[in-house]
């Protein structure tokens, strides 16, 4: 959803994003660290606030909650504890005193999501630890926690779950899913096995390793950088953008945003959006395969001078075009339905209702 803001909503939205400074008048430091020896998958939980995962000096995986509330009294009531989580993994979890305060005010949620959430749809409100929570940015109880997660080398299976807020994570490994409610989730130089799931926040990544999956409900995903086997991104309404990637597979679906892939080399391609248009411009070797569908937007694909393929559309209204002067027609009830070109190496499949379908070098 695309927002067109006046001027003094920009002032108030600049105003809450700077009130954390003068509405959090105390602080509490809590360290917590996993037990030596458990194995299985783990998982680290706060409600609301800022989580960072960073890589560990030791061989055991810790975490330090600094806790922001408008009172002494308000922060000593929050504990950081070890407890059963929702499959049953050891989970360290921030616990706040919700029986008590059930509506918290996050001063510091400062991003057009965020204000989406917050100042259009009155706040969010989450289950968390047994009990249901309302966080908004305008009334409640000032109190949060901002989290660091100190990830070793040979983490296995960790969760990192942050309902309401950014999650950072940079330059660890393993296989690691990252899950936030309401907020962005920021990866750089993370290896292994990975996920990132956000419903109303970007997914902004670089430089990964490994496989990459990527879903949000309203937001956009980007990665730029990446080695490995398989990358599958899912967005209900935000664009899928992926730069100088290196993949065995890509697969992008969006509801009604746009998918582009540039300078990359790919596998297998698969791309499937409502309203948006669908790019890839690769000079792949290894492509094999291309599937891509369309409501309405354009199919653009830039294979290189080189690409031999057989490319075939079902549309509505589109046109078909190709900028392969050497391109053979496929012929189909006196209608150009497609075009083949050299070993036809790359198998094309484009439906699409109202849109364009461009092949070109």
């Amino acid at each position: 959803m695309r927002l067109m803001l006046s001027a003094a909503t920009w002032v108030l939205l600049g105003l809450c994003a700077s009130a954390p400074a003068l509405a959090a008048e105390a602080t509490k430091t809590i360290k917590l660290q996993l037990p030596a020896g458990v194995s299985g998958p783990v998982a680290v939980e706060n409600l609301v606030g800022t989580m960072r995962v960073v890589p560990a000096g030791g061989g055991e995986l810790s975490a330090i909650a600094v806790v922001h509330a408008e009172s002494e009294e308000l922060a000593g009531q929050v504990r950081f504890e070890q407890v059963e989580g929702e499959h049953g993994e050891p989970t360290l979890r921030v616990r706040y005193p919700l029986e008590r305060y059930p509506t918290i005010r996050y001063p510091s949620g400062s991003a057009v999501g965020a204000f989406v959430g917050f100042f259009l749809g009155g706040g969010t409100e989450v289950r968390y630890d047994g009990s249901k929570a309302r966080i908004n940015s305008l009334e409640g109880a000032v109190l949060y926690a901002d989290v660091e997660v100190q990830v070793p080398d040979r983490a296995g299976q960790v969760t990192f779950i942050n309902h309401v807020g950014l999650i950072r994570a940079e330059q660890v490994a393993g296989r690691l899913d990252f899950e936030s409610g309401s907020g962005g989730i920021s990866l750089e130089k993370v290896r292994g096995e990975l996920s990132a799931d956000s419903g109303s926040g970007d997914i902004k990544a670089a430089d990964l390793e490994g496989s990459f999956g990527c879903d949000t409900g309203s937001g956009d995903c980007e990665l730029t950088g990446f080695q490995g086997h398989e990358i599958s991104c899912d967005t209900g309404s935000g664009d899928i953008t992926l730069l100088s990637v290196d993949s065995d597979s890509i697969a992008a679906d969006s509801g009604s945003g746009d998918i582009r892939v540039a300078a990359s080399e790919v596998g297998k391609f698969e791309g499937d959006t409502g309203s948006g248009r669908i790019e890839l411009r690769t000079r792949s070797a290894r492509l094999t395969r291309v599937s891509a569908t369309t409501g309405s937007g354009d199919v653009i694909l830039n294979l290189g001078p080189e690409a031999g393929f057989e490319a075939t559309i079902e549309a509505g209204s589109g046109k078909l075009v190709s900028g392969y002067a050497d391109a053979e027609p496929i012929v189909e009830d006196g209608e150009v339905i497609g075009y083949r070109r050299g070993d036809r190496r790359i198998q094309i499949d484009v439906d699409t209702d109202s849109g364009d379908l461009s092949l070109g070098p």
